[in-house]
């Protein structure tokens, strides 16, 4: 197992995502110069849309852990919300976290183990690991429902579209500033929001549950993640809807799903069942896929 990790670590550099990075890094400082409160709250409501609704609401609890069933309309609508935040196609997305949950913190196998190094969990992985790039052979075994679906399908191939046009859009609504802070500014601290759940989670914090995982609640990454950083609540339940138990672990994801139930469009939707220590199911079913 220490000889795949070798492997992928010392695989080489994914140049293509790296470059990218750099390139987003360095437009995020120069952003920060170009500041305007107009710029600022557009690119507030668009880290919400595509943090939220996009990657917590749509790539994570619904597309990954079916945790609720919406319309197809609002799928597919949650679904292009999360391309805003340019983590990569939903298909490969879905496909990184059930293996995350299949092999969790399994060195070589969990793409983003802490226990191979924090920088390696946090972003190294996506320099030098799969980069949310998957071969379509992983891709059927791990999301056969998703592979299916035409729209995902294609989507998934062209995720970068949807970001490009909202970029067109800002620079025509408020030039050079708005789109510098609603894209670059935007998709880099979002980024580092979501790997920050990868890293972080499995390093610091509280637990309410037994897991086999050092999986850990966190306030500061939850709050920047829209309520992501509950990550024991979820390793300990994964397809559950709501990740805030208590009262005060605010769980903003989770009142977008309940707001959707309110209004019709969220059904069959997954709760933590506290008298439960653990709930395997899912992780034996994806173990069984890999």
């Amino acid at each position: 197992m220490s000889e795949t990790r070798t492997v992928n670590q010392e695989a080489g550099v994914n140049w293509t995502t790296t470059v990218w990075m750099i390139i987003f890094h360095t437009a995020a400082i120069i952003a920060l110069f170009m500041f305007s409160w107009k710029a600022l709250f557009i690119t507030l409501f668009l880290w919400w849309v595509s943090g939220s609704l996009g990657i917590g609401m749509g790539f994570h609890r619904l597309l990954t852990h079916r945790g609720y069933k919406t319309p197809k309309a609002v799928e597919y609508f949650l679904t292009l919300c999360g391309t805003l935040a340019l983590e990569g196609g939903a298909i490969n997305w879905v496909v990184t976290h059930r293996i995350h949950h299949a092999h969790t913190e399994v060195p070589g196998l969990d793409p983003h183990t802490p226990r191979e190094g924090r920088w390696w969990s946090h972003m190294g992985w996506i320099l030098r690991g799969t980069a949310q790039q998957h071969e379509d052979a992983v891709l059927w075994r791990y999301a056969p429902d998703l592979m299916r679906d035409r729209f995902h399908f294609w989507l998934n191939r062209l995720y970068f579209i949807p970001l490009v046009a909202l970029g067109i859009i800002l620079f025509a609504w408020g030039g050079w500033g708005l789109m510098m802070w609603g894209t670059f500014l935007r998709v880099t601290i979002g980024l580092h929001a979501t790997w920050l759940v990868n890293s972080a989670t499995h390093l610091w914090g509280s637990r309410r549950f037994e897991s086999s995982d050092d999986s850990t609640n966190n306030l500061w990454v939850a709050l920047i993640t829209f309520g992501e950083g509950w990550h024991n609540n979820h390793h300990a339940h994964p397809r559950a809807a709501r990740h805030g138990v208590a009262w005060y672990e605010i769980d903003i994801n989770w009142w977008g799903i309940r707001a959707l139930q309110l209004l019709g469009l969220a059904k069959d939707i997954k709760l933590i069942d506290t008298s439960r220590r653990a709930a395997p199911a899912e992780t034996t079913q994806l173990r069984k896929a890999a």
